[in-house]
């Protein structure tokens, strides 16, 4: 699984992302992480889910992928923020298919 080009929010820069990975897809991310995933939904880009809505066969089952991990809520806002602003900046436009096509 290559894993580098998932965003990691300023407090977890450090952590390991194929670790950060591992608990997601196996319902033990930890209280207070969010994940950042490529929405299902045409009029949806990206959402943000906590560590709640992450460890519950619903998510599993949607095999949602994985762009980026944040913990906090505020600190996670800022990251889906920073990933939307390089996106744009990187290819000049914002769509479902820039995070599909050069994401993890």
């Amino acid at each position: 699984m290559e894993v580098t080009n998932v965003y990691l929010s300023d407090n977890i820069i450090d952590e390991n992302v194929e670790m950060l990975l591992r608990l997601a897809n196996s319902k033990s991310l930890p209280l207070g992480y969010y994940v950042i995933v490529v929405s299902d939904k045409p009029e949806e880009l990206l959402i943000m889910m906590g560590s709640s809505e992450v460890n519950t066969d619903r998510f599993i089952n949607k095999n949602y992928k994985i762009v980026g991990f944040g913990k906090g809520k505020l600190e996670t806002k800022h990251l889906l923020q920073f990933m939307i602003e390089d996106i744009l900046i990187n290819t000049g436009d914002v769509d479902k298919s820039n995070f599909l096509t050069i994401r993890n």
